[in-house]
């Protein structure tokens, strides 16, 4: 028997006789469970890009809701995800206190993230002790927007280039499986029955709202960046058809702001790049523009060629109001918002420096019998941030964006690996776009898209520390770069 296989068969029955032992003393459930997190704390000392891309993926709501139940501890209530993101942070504690090689890796991020997250602890106490709202409730917010400090673990776990190019891949193929899952729920596939709370009737068309939205986004402006900056021709037809379903998702949800964020994203893309990157762009964006008309042909001959056109009126429809006066009617979303602007002001000018605290409710109900969650609700990130976590809050926020889109501009021309340059640069013209969009749509500050901006916070130092060389990787951890 060869030393592997002994301690194969030994592993084995280790692990068989806890999860008996287990069993037997707190049940089937929490046996599995310790089992399972061993396993992912085993993954996350040995490949801890792994553990964080299945973190995003139940951020990204790839993964269904039941595999994201809610846990009751001692210390309070969580998701699966929220114990994943405390694991991988007990683990960066862990190998600083254990490994003596192990060190913090410094970022210009590191202070801005951290006020961030302490204005919005600081929001939390604001809510507890100033305006009575409960500890439970109000630590609802504090617990998703946690999810921010998954930047820490990506940027002190991710030691090498080897596991930035696996994170940075793996973020591309989640985005490609989102724009899957989105698909399947729109009129394009009417066999397939809508799940009600992603989506929404409107328009005779299904609009898709995937709590992954911003990670299609992120991906299909890392793939348009390599379309511009990669001079070899391998992949190209792969990097189309990516291109082509990720946009196709974005589609159809049927949302200006998305749309004209997109727009913006292309042009500055398209700017900051060389001429050669410029040309290159456009021919390739020539391309999947030139296969549309067959895949749609293709299409039509399947069966959905209405749901097509009705999301291109859809569509044309809510882009035409934007240009009208009817935009301002009542009833119509631009009404909504600007009274949400009214009345958190109002809150804001009185209390400009701590906000009114997480989970405050910030004005009346705009019709009989509106939930009360859409009370606490406002469309403008930027100003949900001053109501809930006062001038701290959004100005250090604002800090940390400013921060990253200056590094990755001004750092993407020096990294010598083609693949990484591009990740940057998609990450940092997708997240400008996103600046935009929060104006009107707080993916921001939403459960589902935090992880995946404290992803892109990350890995973009980890770019920058480990891009510039193909064979550069941290001391502290062993060269596995191929």
């Amino acid at each position: 028997m060869t030393r592997g296989l002994a301690l194969q068969i030994s592993s084995a029955t280790v692990l068989g006789v806890i999860l008996g032992a287990g069993t037997l003393v707190m049940g089937l459930p929490f046996a599995l469970g310790g089992i399972l997190g061993a396993v992912l704390l085993f993954t996350a000392l040995a490949r801890p890009e792994l553990v964080v891309l299945l973190l995003l993926s139940f951020g990204s709501g790839l993964l269904p809701e039941q595999f994201n139940p809610y846990i009751d501890l001692l210390i309070g209530r969580f998701q699966a995800s929220d114990l994943i993101l405390i694991l991988l942070l007990m683990v960066v504690l862990f190998r600083v206190l254990a490994d003596r090689a192990f060190t913090i890796t410094r970022t210009p991020l590191d202070l801005p993230v951290l006020l961030f997250y302490g204005s919005i602890l600081l929001g939390l106490c604001t809510a507890v002790l100033r305006f009575g709202i409960s500890f439970s409730a109000a630590s609802y917010e504090a617990r998703y927007m946690m999810h921010y400090l998954v930047f820490f673990a990506v940027t002190n776990l991710i030691r090498n280039r080897s596991q930035a190019v696996r994170l940075a891949q793996g973020v591309t193929v989640l985005g490609m499986l989102t724009a899957i899952a989105m698909l399947t729920q729109s009129s394009l596939f009417p066999s397939i029955a809508p799940t009600p709370n992603l989506t929404m009737q409107e328009g005779g068309v299904v609009r898709v709202f995937h709590p992954g939205i911003t990670l299609v986004y992120l991906g299909l402006y890392v793939v348009l960046s390599h379309l511009a900056l990669s001079e070899t021709e391998r992949y190209l037809p792969i990097r189309w058809m990516q291109v082509l379903v990720m946009g196709a998702a974005l589609y159809v949800t049927v949302t200006r702001n998305l749309f004209v964020s997109l727009v913006l994203g292309v042009v500055l893309l398209l700017a900051v790049v060389t001429r050669y990157g410029r040309s290159r762009l456009v021919r390739n964006i020539a391309v999947i523009v030139g296969v549309v008309p067959a895949l749609a042909g293709l299409l039509v001959i399947v069966g959905g060629e209405s749901g097509l056109a009705e999301y291109a009126v859809a569509l044309y429809g809510r882009l035409g109001r934007m240009f009208s006066a009817d935009i301002f009617a009542p009833g119509e979303s631009l009404a909504y918002r600007w009274a949400e602007l009214r009345y958190s002001w109002a809150h804001i000018s009185q209390h400009p420096i701590l906000g009114i605290g997480l989970y405050s409710p910030y004005r009346p109900p705009f019709y009989p019998g509106e939930p009360i969650g859409l009370q606490r609700y406002i469309h403008n990130a930027y100003i949900s941030l001053w109501l809930k976590t006062g001038i701290v809050g959004l100005s250090s926020f604002l800090w940390l964006s400013i921060a990253f889109v200056q590094r990755g501009v001004r750092k993407w021309r020096d990294l010598n690996d083609g693949f990484l340059r591009s990740v940057m640069l998609g990450l940092c013209v997708a997240y400008v776009g996103m600046m935009l969009s929060n104006l009107v749509a707080p993916s921001m500050v939403q459960p589902g898209s935090l992880v995946i901006f404290g992803v892109a916070f990350g890995l973009n130092e980890v770019i920058i520390l480990y891009g510039g060389s193909p064979q550069k990787h941290h001391p502290s951890s062993p060269s596995t770069a191929p």
